[in-house]
């Protein structure tokens, strides 16, 4: 055969009768093996199937004597609920991937609690942009507010085109008086669709209105505001306003309620707040920009209620009348906060103007300073900062921005100025700096800060010591001055220096 196989010739006679009764002799042993394969592989498919029963069964056995059916249901309603805060794509309730909807889909027992945990359907996030078919979402709809049961209601809504005509309005209208927590992002129009729900709102304590493209002009010599849906709201307590000035002329609210306010408004409008807001505690306001009906004279104010003050500026291109002298320095020069805890300012432009002083006794109670700019901090801003500094004998806690570069400091003579042995007197209680990088520059300490760190590091008969610096900066570059180096070394041995990437 093997010769037969390496040559080209023909086989002979004799030779190809033997070959003709091997492939037939063979053609019966292949017939025979393939039907044993065929015997084999049956039972190899029965014992597959068998191991695969019996993994099942395994399975089966774990699945039932898992720990987490032992868990009592109450705990799962945590777990359900918890679901609720880790949303952090804040899905819209409509969509699919919603966590109590997808909860409910996993097994007839998790779907049932699901089902009779009010709470997990009274969190609704609603994108009206995002909706094709009006009956669809009109059903999951109503069957969330079904499903919320007579829970206290949070609700967001989101729509850039008028809401007047939508089906949906009424179907929520009905839930209003459940409504404790509402965000709206809508136009100016769409506001007085809520109108119908006057007089309804007896749980509210949170309002959040962002107006969404063109604003009518502010009608200055009318007597009614022409927003006054929650002009009856008796729990009020905070209100947030985006993209709507004069505030006061626009919207009919309990501004005597309010503990709570945010606004980019003109100070004008702000000052109005304040006066009819004698219970205020917190507010936020972007002080940009002034109304053309303003004059320079604005009559000055005193809150004695003021807590917490967060003011900030944006430049906007777009915006004509940016207060050069600092929208927010002029704030502070005409309001007085003798309660004030709390200040922090924040700038996003070059232009930073730092309030010298603060009218009355503002800055006698103040606590906690928060300066926070992406730029440099100029010489005058400096000097005016520590000017500010001298007038708060109780701040405990200063948080400012600065820019620490190789080339140059920068920050001389805010660094200087701080220097207990330099000026003991200024800053006697501070206990808690903290210290925000600017730019994308690795931070290299300068030999002046670390000076002026060492020289609060100790309580004195009338200063107290440093206890906590932090830098929002995962490390920071030592100076080349050995002396300066050691002594930084030896200040975070003490466990002074945290560091910390988030703000």
């Amino acid at each position: 055969m093997y010769e037969l196989l390496n040559s080209n010739d023909p086989p002979f006679r004799a030779e190809r009768v033997h070959l003709e009764n091997a492939i037939i002799q063979s053609h019966g042993a292949l017939a025979e093996l393939q039907h044993q394969i065929t015997e084999a592989r049956a039972v190899l498919d029965g014992l597959l199937e068998e191991e695969a029963c019996v993994q099942d069964t395994i399975e089966s056995c774990k699945t039932i004597l898992h720990p987490i059916r032992g868990i009592p249901e109450d705990i799962i309603r945590e777990f359900f609920e918890a679901s609720l805060d880790t949303d952090r794509e804040r899905k819209d309730s409509l969509n699919g991937k919603f966590p109590p909807l997808v909860l409910s889909q996993v097994c007839r027992d998790w779907r049932a609690i699901a089902l009779s945990t009010s709470r997990l359907w009274s969190s609704l996030r609603l994108d009206f942009d995002l909706y094709r078919s009006d009956m669809a979402c009109l059903y999951l709809l109503q069957t969330y507010l079904l499903r919320s049961g007579m829970h206290d209601i949070t609700l967001s809504i989101h729509s850039k085109t008028d809401l007047s005509k939508s089906h949906r309005i009424p179907v929520l209208i009905l839930s209003a008086p459940r409504w404790t927590d509402l965000s709206l992002s809508i136009t100016h129009k769409s506001i007085h669709t809520f109108s119908t729900a006057r007089g309804t709102f007896h749980r509210l304590s949170r309002l959040s209105l962002e107006v969404i493209g063109p604003i009518p002009r502010a009608r200055w010599n009318s007597t009614k505001c022409t927003f006054d849906a929650f002009e009856y709201a008796p729990e009020l307590r905070s209100f947030t306003l985006q993209r709507m000035c004069a505030a006061i002329e626009e919207i009919s609210l309990p501004w005597s309620q309010l503990n709570e306010y945010a606004g980019d408004d003109w100070m004008s409008s702000y000052i109005d707040i304040f006066k009819r807001a004698p219970d205020m505690e917190r507010a936020s306001l972007q002080c940009d920009a002034e109304s053309e009906y303003d004059d320079e004279n604005h009559p000055s104010l005193s809150h004695q209620g003021l807590r917490v003050l967060h003011l900030h500026e944006v430049e906007d291109p777009s915006n004509a009348h940016i207060l050069l002298e600092g929208g927010i320095v002029r704030l502070l020069s005409y309001i007085e906060f003798p309660a004030l805890d709390s200040l922090s300012m924040s700038y996003r432009h070059t232009s930073i103007q730092i309030p010298r002083t603060l009218r009355g006794s503002t800055a006698s109670s103040l606590r906690f300073l928060s300066i926070d700019a992406p730029f440099v901090i100029t010489a005058e801003a400096q000097a005016n900062l520590l000017g500010l500094l001298q007038t708060t004998p109780f701040l405990s806690s200063l948080s400012m921005s600065c820019r620490f570069a190789l080339e140059a400091d920068e920050n001389e003579g805010i660094f200087l100025g701080l220097n207990a042995n330099i000026h003991p007197d200024v800053l006697p209680n501070l206990s808690a700096l903290t210290i925000r990088f600017i730019a994308n520059l690795q931070p290299c300490l300068s030999p002046l800060f670390i000076d002026m760190v060492h020289s609060r590091r100790h309580a004195a008969p009338s200063r107290a010591a440093l206890r906590t610096l932090r830098f929002l900066a995962p490390f920071v570059i030592l100076p080349a001055n050995t002396d300066a180096a050691a002594r930084w070394k030896g200040l975070c041995d003490e466990g002074l220096v945290t560091f910390s990437e988030h703000r």
